[in-house]
This record gives structure tokens, C-alpha cells and sequence, in this order.
């Protein structure tokens, strides 16, 4: 039979396990308190960094829409500025045509009966003529070019006449009579003409002291006019 001191050992055991068992059911509850905590703050942080992502990821999205848009005007832009440049292409040969029909229509019939008005007498005109040099490269280009078996007249043309036309008007005039060999001028007297619808103050006074014939083209009669250099120059 179990002693009454024997029953005491069991129950004091007993005890003892059962406080153990207290205490580890405490630790158990605490550990988990402090991994749910961890958990939890493992959560929020993750939260915060993807709000962070989401918020570059909306910045990103934006500046690709701004980078788009930009895009987007810069295409249209480019696409009015061929527009404008086909437009002044038209435009350019369309000028370069009036220039063409001017010479042939007005100027070849208006300017020939002119200075044969003036005892010039040219037989033969020749609208954008063309010279070569020894080597078969382009030489000049003269607008309108009357002759006769003396004499030669080279005519420039503008719609608008400023004083570097004239400017150039003379260094050509130097270059086909440096090379007269090849331009057939030999022993011909060379006279000079600028023919426009409207002329720079400066320019008029520069081709009249070199001595060129002044061609006024008026627009509405389409005819023209000219006026006589006070000391005619021949190059």
C-alpha cells in the first residue's frame, strides 16, 4: 500500500509538472505574441514598400505619358514644317516658272523692240542661255541674251532687283568677256541690262552708275519700259 508520505511525493511532482507546464504554455503564448508582432510589422513594411512601388510606377506611367505627348507635338510640328517647306518648294517654282514665263512673253518681245528702238538693232534673243567653260563644266547663265554680228547685251532678271543681283550681274559680265573665246563675244561690244517689276533704291543707283539699261516690267499692261543709262557702259 501507497504511504500517506508517498502520496505527498506524487502530489508535489504533480504540482511541479503542472506549474511547468504553466510556464511553458506562458512562453508559448508570449513567443507567439511577439511572432505575430514581427508578423505585423513585417506586413505594414511590405505595404509601405509596394505603395512606394505603385507611387514610382504612377510617376513612371506619367512620365512616359509627358514623354509621349511631347512626342506627339514634335510629329506634328514636323509634319507642319513639311508641309510649309513643300508649300515654299511650290512656291519656289512657281517663282522660278513666272521668271521663265516673264522672260519669254514679255521681256524677249518688250526689250529686243526697245533697244532696237535705240539703234542697237539685236537680231537674235536668246532666253536662258547657257555657257561652258573648256572642261564641259557650266560656265554662266544669262537670262536673256541679245546680239547681233557686233554687238552682245546680257540681261538679268529678278521679280524683286536688290543691289546683289546687280553685284552678281557684273561679275558676270567680267567672266563672259575674261572668257569671250568661249563665249563667242570676241571683238562684239558687250552692254549690260537688269530687267524687274520692282527695284531697290540702291540697287537702281548701282546699275546706273555702272552703266547698265534699267527694265521696268509693268505688271498690268504687261509691258515693259526702258530707261537709258546717262553714259552707257560696254564691257
Amino acid at each position: 500500500m501507497t504511504s500517506m508520505a508517498q502520496l505527498g511525493d506524487l502530489m508535489a511532482q504533480a504540482w511541479v509538472s503542472i506549474r511547468e507546464l504553466a510556464e511553458s504554455h506562458k512562453e508559448t503564448e508570449r513567443v507567439l505574441k511577439e511572432n505575430a508582432a514581427e508578423a505585423k510589422q513585417r506586413s505594414i513594411e511590405a505595404d509601405k514598400r509596394i505603395a512606394k512601388l505603385e507611387r514610382r510606377a504612377d510617376d513612371m506611367n506619367r512620365r512616359m505619358d509627358d514623354a509621349n505627348q511631347r512626342m506627339d507635338n514634335t510629329l506634328r510640328e514636323m509634319g507642319d514644317m513639311n508641309r510649309r517647306m513643300d508649300n515654299v518648294t511650290r512656291q519656289m517654282g512657281g517663282l522660278n516658272n513666272s521668271i521663265g514665263e516673264i522672260v519669254e512673253m514679255i521681256i524677249i518681245p518688250g526689250v529686243k523692240e526697245n533697244m532696237n528702238a535705240l539703234g542697237h538693232n539685236f537680231n537674235i534673243a536668246s532666253p536662258r542661255k547657257e555657257f561652258s567653260g573648256a572642261d564641259g563644266a557650266s560656265l554662266t547663265e544669262v537670262d536673256l541674251l541679245l546680239e547681233n554680228c557686233e554687238a552682245v547685251m546680257a540681261v538679268e532678271v529678278k521679280t524683286r532687283f536688290a543691289v546683289k543681283w546687280v553685284e552678281r550681274h557684273l561679275t558676270r559680265l567680267e567672266l563672259l568677256r575674261k572668257n569671250e573665246r568661249i563665249t563667242g563675244m570676241r571683238g562684239k561690244t558687250m552692254y549690260a541690262a537688269v530687267a524687274g517689276m520692282h527695284f531697290d533704291a540702291d540697287a537702281r543707283e548701282l546699275a546706273g552708275e555702272n552703266g547698265m539699261y534699267i527694265i521696268e516690267i509693268e505688271e498690268d499692261s504687261e509691258r515693259v519700259s526702258v530707261v537709258t543709262p546717262d553714259n552707257p557702259r560696254t564691257w
